[in-house]
C-alpha cells in the first residue's frame, strides 16, 4: 500500500506540474515548423512523387494534458534524394566484392544451379571487418541436388608485430548435409607472417563452439572445439592471384568429431584495370559427424566457375 501511495502521488504531482507547463506551450504549436514525425511524410511522398514534403499532424495535448482540437505538430523535411545517396555511398564504401557464376543444360537431362557470393569489407585505423555471404542451389530434371547458404563476419583488431585480436562467427544451412543451421563461435589471437599490399598469410587460433539443429530425427548437438583458421592471398604469375581459406575445428570432448573446409581459388583478370576476374575455384567440406548418418556421406566437393567483380 505505501508502494501504491507513493506512485499515486508521483502522478498527481507530475500532472499539477506538467499540465500548466503544456497548456502555455500549446498556442505556440500551432505556428511551429516540423521537426520529427517521418510517416506521414513517406505516405505523401509516394502519393506525390515530390522528393522533399513538409506536413503537419494533430497535436497530443491541450491545456488540460490531453488532445488539442485543432493543434498541429511539426514533421521533419525528408529529402529522399539525399538519402538514396548516402545508402549508395554506404554501399561503395563496405562492398568490396560480388561473384555470379551459374550452369544450364537442357535436353536430355535438364540442369540448373547458380551461385552467389559477395564480401562486404570496412576499414579502419586499426581494425577490419569483413562479411562473406553466398550459397548455391541446383536441381536436375527439377529435383533439387543443391541448398547451402551461408554468413560470415569476422573483425580483426591489429596488434604491434603483426599479431592481432579477432572474433568471427559463422552461419550455415546445408539442406543435404541435413544441417537446419550450424552457428561458429570464436574470439582468439591470430598472427600476420606476410601482410603487404598485394600479398597475405595469416593465422588465426582459439577456442570455439558450434551449434548445430539437425533436419528430421538427429536433434541438435553443441560441440566445443579448437578453431584455427589460415589465409593466403599471394600472386601466382604476373596478373594471376590465388586465394585460399583453410578452417579446422576438431573437437576437444569427442575425439572421433573433426571439421575441415578449405576454400580455394584462382582468379584471372579480365581487364587492365583487374575489376572484373574469373574465377577457378573449388570448395572441400568434411565433416566427421555425418559418417554415422544413414544416407549421408562425411565429404562434400564442389568445383565453381564464377565471373567476379572487385571493388578498387
Amino acid at each position: 500500500m505505501r508502494v501504491l501511495g507513493n506512485i499515486l502521488c508521483s502522478w498527481l504531482l507530475v500532472t499539477h506540474c506538467v499540465s500548466p507547463v503544456m497548456a502555455a506551450e500549446a498556442p505556440a504549436a500551432e505556428s511551429a515548423t516540423a521537426t520529427s514525425g517521418w510517416r506521414p511524410v513517406v505516405d505523401r511522398v509516394i502519393e506525390g512523387g515530390a522528393s522533399e514534403q513538409e506536413v503537419t499532424v494533430p497535436a497530443v495535448v491541450d491545456a488540460s494534458g490531453w488532445r488539442a482540437a485543432g493543434a498541429s505538430l511539426p514533421v521533419a523535411t525528408v529529402n529522399w534524394r539525399s538519402l538514396v545517396d548516402e545508402a549508395a555511398q554506404v554501399a561503395r564504401v563496405w562492398t568490396k566484392r560480388l561473384e555470379v557464376g551459374a550452369r544450364v543444360v537442357k535436353g536430355n537431362t535438364d540442369q540448373d544451379f547458380v551461385r552467389v557470393a559477395g564480401v562486404i569489407l570496412r576499414e579502419r585505423e586499426k581494425s577490419l571487418h569483413r562479411i562473406d555471404w553466398g550459397g548455391r542451389f541446383g536441381q536436375v530434371n527439377g529435383v533439387r541436388n543443391t541448398n547451402r547458404w551461408f554468413l560470415d563476419s569476422n573483425i580483426d583488431r591489429e596488434e604491434p608485430a603483426g599479431w592481432l585480436y579477432y572474433i568471427t562467427t559463422k552461419h550455415e544451412y546445408n539442406e543435404f548435409q541435413g544441417v537446419d543451421y550450424r552457428g561458429v563461435g570464436s574470439v582468439g589471437v591470430g598472427y600476420k607472417f606476410v601482410e603487404e599490399e598485394n600479398r597475405k598469410i595469416l593465422l588465426r587460433l582459439g577456442p570455439a563452439v558450434t551449434l548445430e539443429y539437425y533436419s528430421e530425427s538427429e536433434g541438435q548437438r553443441v560441440t566445443e572445439e579448437l578453431f584455427a583458421e589460415f589465409e593466403i592471398d599471394w600472386p601466382l604469375f604476373e596478373r594471376t592471384r590465388l586465394e585460399t581459406k583453410t578452417t579446422m575445428r576438431p573437437s576437444v570432448v569427442a575425439l572421433d568429431v573433426f571439421r575441415f573446409r578449405s576454400d580455394t581459388a584462382v582468379l584471372v583478370p579480365l581487364d587492365d584495370e583487374e575489376r572484373w576476374s574469373l574465377k577457378l575455384g573449388y570448395l572441400l567440406d568434411y565433416n566427421s559427424s555425418l559418417s554415422s548418418v544413414k544416407g549421408r556421406v562425411p565429404m562434400d566437393l564442389t568445383t565453381n566457375v564464377s565471373i567476379v567483380y572487385l571493388r578498387p
